[in-house]
């Protein structure tokens, strides 16, 4: 059975009538006549009831006839469906972010996304970095915006969307609130809340070496895996953390304070599967990185 014959008889079926029914789907009668009947002969029953002056269904044909209409409207639809996914314009994006990436202009980029291509479901979670990259390599994720490190990256393309520079957050009844920069000497003597390494292995081992390069251990006292529960742990004193220049976090009772030297900054990246990226995703990647203005993306694990 063929898709042209259904959509033959539900012609026949609605006009009652074969030379119009022929007509409107463009064929000449004989051979639409023939079609019909290899239908009936296909299904062994009869559909119509035909003679020299009227044509009628049958209960079969009737019944045929409801069965034939909803299967071309579930073809048509999974057609234009699969055509719109092609093109990007339809189907789900699951997308993974670190609290750190979301406080830049990833809130509008994805927004202004949504606004543009509302039939594309965009399946927001939050994770760390390690989670991430597992899982975007696994296809759980199809999109991570992460920090990325050396020995995490296999099967993965990215691309940076932007840096933040580090500042020391300190209480704002702290003696540091003085000073219009800090030094990491006198940053290692005070008690440092940390973010776990696991999370950022690379950052985290950036940030040591800054300090023992200049023959430096920090005391680091606490771990914690948000910037609101670093925030909240500043502000009680229970030390001082590295966090982002011009964040839009608020951080009641912190007070921020560059630091003199060369010190590492977050890097946001854009992380997907090289071997493994959807047309949906695709062009949700490209409208973020038309929004962060960084260069076009080639899906070929380079960008």
């Amino acid at each position: 059975m063929e898709l042209r014959q259904l959509r033959y008889f539900i012609a026949v079926a609605e006009e009652l009538h074969f030379g119009r029914a022929a007509q409107r789907v463009h064929i000449a009668q004989p051979p639409f006549s023939q079609q019909i009947k290899s239908l009936e002969e296909e299904i062994g029953a009869k559909l119509l009831e035909r003679n020299s002056r009227k044509v009628r269904l049958t209960e079969e044909g009737r019944y045929f006839y409801e069965q034939a209409v909803s299967i071309l409207e579930q073809t048509d639809l999974a057609v234009s469906t699969v055509s719109r996914m092609a093109k990007g314009e339809s189907g789900s994006v699951k997308v993974g972010f670190m609290e750190i990436a979301m406080d830049s202009l990833l809130p509008e980029a994805i927004r202004a996304f949504r606004h543009k291509h509302s039939d594309v479901s965009v399946l927001i979670s939050q994770l760390g970095a390690s989670a991430q990259l597992e899982r975007i390599r696994s296809d759980e994720l199809d999109v991570g915006f992460s920090t990325v490190f050396m020995h995490g990256m296999e099967g993965l393309a990215s691309i940076r969307l932007f840096s933040k520079k580090h500042v020391l957050a300190v209480p704002d009844d702290h003696a540091f609130t003085r000073k219009k920069s800090l030094s990491l000497k006198e940053i290692a003597k005070e008690k440092l809340i940390m973010f776990p390494r696991a999370g950022q292995p690379d950052l985290h081992d950036s940030i040591m070496q800054a300090f023992s390069k200049r023959g430096l251990v920090p005391i680091i006292s606490q771990e914690v895996s948000g910037l609101s529960g670093a925030a909240a742990l500043i502000s009680s004193g229970m030390g001082v953390a590295f966090l982002l220049d011009n964040s839009h976090v608020s951080r009641t009772g912190i007070t921020l304070i560059p630091v003199i030297e060369e010190f590492p900054s977050m890097d946001i990246f854009m992380v997907w599967n090289k071997d493994s990226c959807s047309n949906t995703a695709k062009v949700f990647m490209e409208r973020v990185a038309d929004y962060f203005s960084v260069s076009k993306i080639i899906f070929n694990g380079t960008s």
